[in-house]
């Protein structure tokens, strides 16, 4: 709860240090914060903790304990104790001695992926997600999370790697598991999305798919596992590949940050609780989400119409007669009809539709 007018002017003062951060702020007709969006950093921020926050550098960088000190002006184990309560709650990056202000992403996502947000403030925890679900859809958070200021989409669809067609020259990035390959420190956490909507009693998929499956990578990684929440595991490469394939064989997109480099997050969507598949599946923005560059083909005399396809596509893009027939126009490349096919009829083929930023180009 905002306290106070000068409550108010830190909270300010912490949303607009994040405005050049990849998906932002929520902002009113004149670019300001939303009333909203304050209003859930205040659950994060009481008038001492939002102080503190301000000279604090947004992660991945980050300031040691004896620098905030100097700039604060207070003593280093005062500082560490009022640090202390917030930080344990993944309101504040600590590394270490080091401390950073959250990037957007855990702004928005934070207060469901640790289980001392959600068992030990029951309460407070419903108010995150009524503050949240209201700032990211009713006040059009989504168009930034889903699109950049240039149109481009921020995440897109991975095709499950064994399901590629094999004897092609495959572009390793758009591999799951090759992505996988380049990082060494993973932390397994609860879909957000899921847990969200788990908490608001809206949640369609809860007999249907797991909440303990979405990954951290790298820096991402070693952050939330520091906050020594027993709800954040951390997991070998060979178990993360693990977690990836049962992930799919359940009926789980895996998507990624829409960029060649330096991927952070691997998520395990449905198409009920993930915003950014809703926009594909019920917002009708076929935009928010970059398709994978592959596409499901039907291997014609294989094919026995059973039907399992059609029910494992999310996004309508299969029919059945005497076979199964793909629509490339609605097919976004996530090969998780491949990955069920009970005679292995179909194989995802290369079908270049999307320019992933960073690629390098070669000849």
């Amino acid at each position: 709860m905002i306290v106070s007018n000068k409550h108010k002017e830190d909270l300010v003062k912490v949303a607009k240090k994040l405005e050049r951060k990849t998906q932002s702020f929520p902002k009113d007709e004149n670019g300001e914060p939303t009333d909203t969006y304050l209003e859930y950093l205040s659950l994060m921020y009481d008038p001492d903790v939002a102080e503190l926050v301000i000279p604090l550098p947004v992660f991945p960088e980050t300031i040691s304990i004896v620098r905030l000190a100097k700039k604060t002006g207070l003593d280093k184990n005062t500082l560490k104790k009022k640090l202390e309560i917030p930080a344990k709650r993944g309101f504040i990056i600590k590394l270490g001695k080091s401390y950073a202000q959250l990037m957007p992403l855990f702004v928005y996502d934070i207060p469901f992926i640790l289980k001392v947000n959600y068992e030990d403030h029951k309460d407070e925890i419903k108010k995150f997600a009524y503050l949240s679900r209201k700032f990211y859809t009713e006040e059009g958070y989504y168009k930034t999370w889903q699109n950049s200021r240039k149109g481009v989409p921020r995440f897109r669809v991975l095709t499950v790697s064994e399901e590629i067609e094999p004897n092609r020259e495959i572009i390793p990035i758009e591999e799951v598991y090759s992505i996988i390959d380049k990082w060494d420190d993973f932390a397994v956490i609860p879909c957000p999305c899921r847990k969200r909507a788990e908490i608001e009693g809206i949640r369609e998929c809860k007999e249907k798919y797991p909440i303990h499956n979405c990954v951290l990578f790298g820096p991402y990684a070693k952050a939330v596992l520091e906050m020594g929440d027993p709800i954040i595991k951390s997991a070998s490469k060979n178990e993360i590949v693990k977690i990836t394939k049962e992930a799919a064989e359940v009926g789980l997109v895996h998507c990624t940050d829409n960029r060649a480099e330096n991927c952070t997050i691997l998520c395990a969507c449905c198409e009920c609780c993930c915003g950014m598949l809703k926009g594909l599946t019920r917002l009708d923005n076929p935009r928010a989400i970059a398709k994978a560059n592959f596409i499901s083909h039907i291997a014609e005399d294989d094919c026995i119409a059973c039907g399992t396809c059609v029910e494992r596509c999310k996004f309508g893009a299969i029919i059945v007669d005497d076979i199964a027939h793909v629509n490339p126009e609605k097919c976004v490349g996530c090969g998780l009809c491949a990955v069920t096919c009970s005679n292995n009829a179909i194989i995802m083929k290369r079908f270049e539709r999307e320019e992933i930023p960073g690629a390098k180009i070669t000849n």
